[in-house]
C-alpha cells in the first residue's frame, strides 16, 4: 500500500506533478468500466474560493480515464444547490462539456445498512458504477475537524439526508462512524487529494483559504488522510474520523511516497482544547451565532439544520436548548453570517 503525497506549486503545474502518479493505476480500471468521478462540490463557489475541487484536477483525471477506454460520469449531492449549479460556478461543466462527461445529481436513494448505522441513503447512480475516483480537497471542518478523502464520501448521501444524519448521530463520534459508514459502503477505486489550494480555520466553507501546494494519491483513502494529517502535524485524536478508524483498524500499513515538506495549519475554533479530550469536561463550548447585520435571510441555515434549532423569522434565533452543535449552519451559510462563539455550560 501506497500514499504518494507530492509538492505542486500552483494549478498550472498540476498535470506533470499528478498524471505519472495516477499512471500507476492504470491495471485498476477495464476498457469500458462506468467510472464515478466524485469531487467535492459543496456548494456552487468560485474557483478561487478554495471551497471546492480545482477544475484542473478533474481535468487530469477525467482525461487519464479517457485515455483507458473508461465511460467516466462526474457527480455529487451538494450541502447547498445542485451538482449542475456547482460545476457551472467553479468551471468543472466547461471541462465535463469539453471531455463531453455527462454530468449528473447523486439523487435517487437506496437504502443500503452500513456495520454501525442502518438506513444509509446512497444514491443509485453511485452503487450503479462500476469503479469510484474520489477527489477530495484539502480543508479544515468545524464539526470533523479536517475534511479529507474519507469525508469526501458522504456526498454520495442523498439531499436533505445528510443534514439528517448530523442528528441521528447526535455526538460527533457516532457522526465519524457514520461516514465511516458510507465510505466503506462506497469504496473508492482511487482517492485523489486536491491540496494545491485548500482551506483552514473554521472550514469547509467560511474559513480562511491557503495554499498548501500538494497533491495526495491512494487507493485506500484511510491511509491517505492519516499521511496528509501527519505532514500537517496534527494530532490523530482530535481529527474523529482518523480517531475512529485507528479504533477499528481500518489504517493499513502504508508505504509514503512523498517530496512535501508539510505545512502548519490553523485548527477550527471547535478543535478539542485538552490533550486528553475524552477524560475532560470543556467548560466552554462553541455555538453558532447568526450575525444580524450580515445575514440576508435567505433560510438556508434554517432549512438544513437538522434540529430544527433556527427561526429567521423570530429575530434570527437560534435555540441552545434543542441545537446539537453540528455546525451545519455554519457550513452552508453563503455570506459567513454565523460565527461560532462561546458559551458557558
Amino acid at each position: 500500500m501506497k500514499v504518494y503525497l507530492k509538492k505542486c506549486v500552483g494549478y498550472d503545474n498540476a498535470e506533470d506533478v499528478l498524471m505519472p502518479v495516477l499512471k500507476k493505476y492504470e491495471d485498476r480500471f477495464s476498457e469500458g468500466d462506468k467510472v464515478l468521478v466524485k469531487p467535492n462540490l459543496l456548494s456552487p463557489k468560485s474557483v478561487e474560493s478554495g471551497i471546492t475541487t480545482h477544475p484542473k484536477i478533474v481535468e487530469i483525471v477525467l482525461k487519464f480515464l479517457l485515455d483507458l477506454g473508461t465511460k467516466p460520469y462526474l457527480g455529487d449531492s451538494p450541502a447547498t444547490g445542485t451538482a449542475l449549479e456547482a460545476v457551472k460556478a467553479n468551471g468543472i461543466y466547461d471541462v465535463c462539456k469539453r471531455l463531453d462527461v455527462p454530468i449528473v445529481e447523486l439523487d435517487d436513494p437506496v437504502e443500503i445498512d452500513g456495520e454501525n448505522f442502518k438506513g444509509i441513503m446512497i444514491s443509485r447512480k453511485v452503487l450503479e458504477a462500476d469503479k469510484i475516483v474520489n477527489i477530495a480537497k484539502l480543508k479544515t471542518h468545524v464539526q470533523m475537524i479536517m475534511t479529507l478523502a474519507v469525508k469526501n464520501t458522504f456526498g454520495c448521501v442523498v439531499g436533505k439526508e445528510k443534514s439528517a444524519w448530523h442528528f441521528r448521530a447526535k455526538t460527533n463520534t457516532n457522526f465519524a462512524n457514520v461516514i465511516i459508514d458510507i465510505h466503506n459502503i462506497v469504496k473508492p477505486t482511487l482517492n485523489i487529494l486536491d491540496g494545491i489550494l485548500g482551506m483552514e480555520g473554521n472550514g469547509p466553507a467560511n474559513g480562511i483559504k491557503k495554499y498548501f501546494n500538494v497533491l495526495g494519491v491512494s487507493e485506500n483513502a484511510y491511509a491517505l488522510d492519516h499521511a496528509i494529517i501527519k505532514a500537517l502535524n496534527v494530532k490523530e485524536k482530535y481529527v474523529y474520523i482518523i480517531k475512529e478508524a485507528m479504533r477499528k483498524g481500518l489504517i493499513p500499513r502504508y508505504e509514503l511516497d512523498s517530496n512535501w515538506e508539510g505545512e502548519q495549519i490553523k485548527l477550527p475554533l471547535t478543535a478539542p482544547i485538552f490533550e486528553t479530550v475524552t477524560n475532560l469536561v470543556r467548560v466552554f463550548e462553541r455555538v453558532p451565532k447568526i450575525n444580524k447585520n450580515k445575514c440576508i435571510e435567505c433560510k438556508i441555515c434554517e432549512n438544513r439544520c437538522p434540529a430544527e434549532a433556527i427561526n429567521i423569522d423570530k429575530d434570527k434565533f437560534i435555540d441552545y436548548s434543542i441545537c446539537i452543535r453540528c455546525y451545519v449552519c455554519h457550513e452552508v451559510c453563503p455570506q459567513d453570517a454565523i460565527k461560532l462563539i462561546r458559551k458557558l455550560k
